[in-house]
Parts: structure tokens; sequence; C-alpha cells
């Protein structure tokens, strides 16, 4: 095809460049022994010896497999990327993660992604998804540079794009589904919303502001994929897995989770809510009114003294011998793991709503056995428990410790635990679907997922810890009734426009009668 001339065009003026032309076959022959090097780790064969001249690596630089995105906003880059990197046991790196950081999220963007490329004390991460629009050539040049480094690595370009469109350009069909997909998927965005009314102007100056890699810029990747965003996740995924493994650049063995379960875990399912501890809203700006809200338009509420706490659960004290006991567990948690910080059992989950309707609506359960577990929990309130820690359970998202409950206390979880750290990818909800699989497995029941569970899940046996913690309701001050805490993007959007209702109240008020 056109593209792959493009591609083989691009890597001999690649060539040419670094080396010079009057050495353009010695470039040649040393970039085909590179390229066999690198083929080398995945397929198992004997390597290519390397001239004296060139610096040996050592043998634990594996390549890295890093893999960036191309397209509009709602083209489903983030969908494939996300379950690619949870495939992959590697980093999915979002700019739109970044998005509260404010002036400085594109810095801090461009340090992860180069603390991602480099090997750390915790060693360097098997693979790098870089999830952006990338649609100029600035987008890609700086994010190549961060990724640029000594060590081997193995570079793939997904392209995302409407069959009905030109194949150089961003055509309409391409903005018309994405803004389609833009309204249909609520306010799940930090930071493009479905009621902004300004979405399709907002695609369509993207679109013509689109730059079509250069030849010299596609030489620098050694795989090129187009995806066609009308075809179905499965599908594309599929597609992306399959060209993965023709080139060489992955293994079978590499594959930490099936496709099937890597999508599905995109999707967060009515199970019991988050177990961290939510960070307190700011208290600047009061919350207005409850109005109607549309479809997909996240609630605002305004939280009364009545409501519902987020959850009830079992709190640990901190402690010097809890704590080597957490790392102790921890110790062979990847290096892109972050650790929770309050530890606890969460017993049952609320979300500040304002009834047990609400709340049971949220968890998918008859509302008279919601008020059956808030009745119960709340009679622990106050109370002093024991949990005993009885198993070690870990994937490529979440490490969590499954423990027992003592006789009588309630827990809406299938299986109590403790989450004790989780990718970003993922929330600690996570828990919830790695001890199901592994309860799963081991009842000899034949379920998908990813195989490292089985080998990083041990009981403790004879070294089970028990811990003595305290039953109580967790209440973040100003917390409205919602499944999530609210992102910064919401917030701030919902400051502007209370500044602005009371800017037109008051100008209103100045009117002469």
């Amino acid at each position: 095809s056109d593209m792959k001339q493009l591609h083989r065009r691009a890597l001999r003026l690649h060539r040419r460049r670094r080396h010079g032309v009057a050495a353009k076959f010695a470039a040649v022959r040393l970039a085909g022994q590179r390229r066999r090097r690198l083929l080398s780790h995945s397929r198992g064969q004997k390597e290519t010896a390397l001239p004296s001249s060139w610096p040996q690596p050592s043998p634990s630089a594996v390549p890295q497999l890093q893999i960036l995105g191309m397209g509009l906003m709602g083209s489903g880059k983030s969908t494939i990327l996300r379950a690619l990197a949870r495939m992959l046991g590697g980093a999915w790196l979002n700019q739109d993660e970044f998005y509260h950081l404010g002036k400085n999220a594109k810095s801090a963007f461009l340090s992860a992604i180069r603390n991602g490329a480099s090997a750390g004390a915790g060693g360097r991460s098997p693979c790098v998804v870089v999830d952006k629009i990338n649609t100029m050539s600035l987008h890609r040049r700086e994010i190549l540079e961060a990724l640029d480094g000594p060590l081997p690595r193995f570079r793939v370009l997904l392209c995302f794009a409407h069959p009905s469109d030109p194949p150089d350009k961003i055509g309409p069909a391409c903005v018309s589904l994405c803004a389609q997909r833009i309204k249909e998927r609520g306010a799940g965005h930090r930071c493009l919303f479905p009621d902004n009314p300004d979405i399709e102007r907002i695609l369509s100056r993207t679109a013509e502001g689109f730059q079509m890699p250069s030849v010299a810029e596609l030489g620098q990747f050694e795989v090129v994929i187009n995806i066609c965003m009308t075809d179905s996740p499965a599908v594309s995924l599929q597609r992306v897995v399959d060209e993965l493994l023709k080139h060489g650049c992955l293994g079978i063995g590499q594959l930490r989770i099936l496709a099937g379960d890597a999508l599905a875990a995109n999707i967060t399912t009515a199970v019991v809510g988050p177990q961290s501890t939510p960070p307190p809203r700011p208290a600047a700006a009061a919350v207005p009114p409850a109005t109607k809200t549309e479809p997909g338009v996240l609630e605002s509420a305004a939280p009364d003294a009545e409501s519902l706490p987020i959850y009830w659960g079992v709190f640990f004290p901190p402690s010097e011998e809890t704590d080597n006991f957490w790392q102790g567990l921890c110790g062979r948690a990847p290096p892109y793991f972050k650790r929770v910080p309050d530890k606890h059992v969460t017993l049952l989950y609320a979300g500040g709503a304002a009834s047990d309707g609400q709340a049971a609506k949220k968890l998918g359960m008859p509302t008279a056995d919601f008020a059956k577990l808030r009745e119960s929990c709340e009679r622990w309130e106050g109370k002093e428990v024991e949990v005993t820690v009885q198993s070690f359970v870990q994937d490529a998202d979440v490490a969590c410790a499954s423990v027992v409950l003592p006789p009588g206390l309630p827990c809406a979880n299938p299986h109590p635990h403790i989450t004790l750290a989780h990718s970003s990818q993922v929330g600690p909800v996570h828990s919830n679907v790695v001890l199901a699989r592994h309860y799963a497995r081991a009842r000899g029941e034949v379920v998908g997922g990813p195989a490292v569970v089985a080998l990083l899940a041990r009981d403790l046996g004879p070294q089970a810890v028990r811990l003595r913690g305290e039953v109580r309701a967790f209440r973040a001050p100003g917390h409205r009734p919602s499944r999530h805490q609210l992102p910064l993007a919401v917030r701030q959007r919902e400051q502007r426009l209370q500044q602005q209702q009371q800017q037109k109240q008051k100008q209103r008020q100045q009117r002469p009668a």
C-alpha cells in the first residue's frame, strides 16, 4: 500500500540523514543488524554480533514497546490504547489525566513519558502507551524526543481515521462521528463535555490543523498501523495485536490479559465503590441549588445534613509494624503502581446519596437489602474489631489483600479486601474483579483474565496477620451525592456558571424599574 511504501522510503531517508550519504551502504548494513538484534529478543533467536565500536547492550536490555496514538478526540484512541497497556502490563499515559495541573500539565506529561521510557530504580516498563491526539507534527516531535534514550525500543504508530475521508486529512465524516460519540459518552471526559455548544467547532478546527506525518517522521517508527474508527473496539484491538505479532515486536507470552477482558475492564461496572479516601472538595464556591438535570450531566444537588456517608469501613491506625507489613506485601508491585495511603476495608458504599433508594440503585441491589446493611453498619460504628489478612493477590493493575471479618460484621463486597496499590488505568474498585477471578480459579472454574494473577496470588498461611481497626463512616465535607468524586474540571466549570448567574442577577437588580 501507499503507507507501506512511504514507510520504507522514510526508513531509508532516516538512515541517510543519521549516517550521511557517503556511508549509505554501511548505514543500511548496521541498521539491518540492529533490527535483527531487536527482533531476536522477542523471537528467541541468537543475537547478531554487533561491531566492536558499538556499545554492547546489557543482557537485560529488552526492547521496550512504545505505542503512540494519532486521531481526533472521540475516535476511540483511549479505549484501544488503554486496553493495550492493560494487556501488555505497561504504562498508559494520557495527557487528559494531567489536566488538573493547569499550566504545568504539559511539562508533567512529558516528564512522565521520560520516566516511563527510562530505566529507573524499579526497572523499565515493558510497554509505554502515549494517549494524545498528536494531530500536529509539534505534538509528535515533543513526545518522540521524550521517548528517546540509549536503551533499545520498538516504536509503533496507530492512526485512527474514518474510511470515508481522504487518506491525508481528517474529513467531515470523522468530525461528525467523533462529535456524536462525545455527546453520547456523557460527562466521563475530563475536559470535553457533551453540553459544550462548541464541540463541533473545536473538532473542525482540530481537523483543519491536522498535519500528515512526513516521510522522515514515519521513519522513526518500526510499524505503522491504520485503525478504522467505525470498527468495534474488539475488532480494532485484535487487528493491532495481530499486526504486532506479525512484525515480531510482540510475543504470545507477553500478553498479560485477554483482549475481551481488557476492554471489559475499561468500563466501570456497578460494583462497590472507591477504596481510597477521596479528597475534600474546595470550600471556596458554594454548591448551587438542586436543578433538573439532563441525561449525561452530573447532578448538582446540594448535600443536606441527612445525606448518607461516602462509605462505611474498617480503618486501621498507622503504626510502624503495620507500615512494614504493607511494605512487605507491596514489595513486588510494579513501579507504576500508586500506593493507597489510608488502608481500610470497605463494608458498604453509599456515595453520599440522599436516600437508601438512590444508593441502592447505584449498587444495583434492592432498597430493602441496602437498608438492612446500612442499619447493621450503623450499629457497628465506633466498635473496635479484629481483621485477619488471609491472602495477597496482584495482577498488572492492582494489588490487594483478602481479609476475614469477624462474625456478624456486614460487608457488601463478596470478597472483603484491602486495596494496597493500583495503576492509573483502573481504580481501587478493580480489586473486586481480580479477587472474583482468583477465587473462581481456586474452585477449579475456567475463567478468562490475566495469567499473572495465579502467579502472584499466595495464601499467607501461618504468616497471617491480625489487625485491629475501628468501624466508622467516612463523610467528606462538602461531598455531593454522586458515585465518584467530581474531577477538577467539572468543579471549575460549575464555579464559572455560578459566577455568571450571580453577575446576571446583579445586573437585573441594578436595572431601573
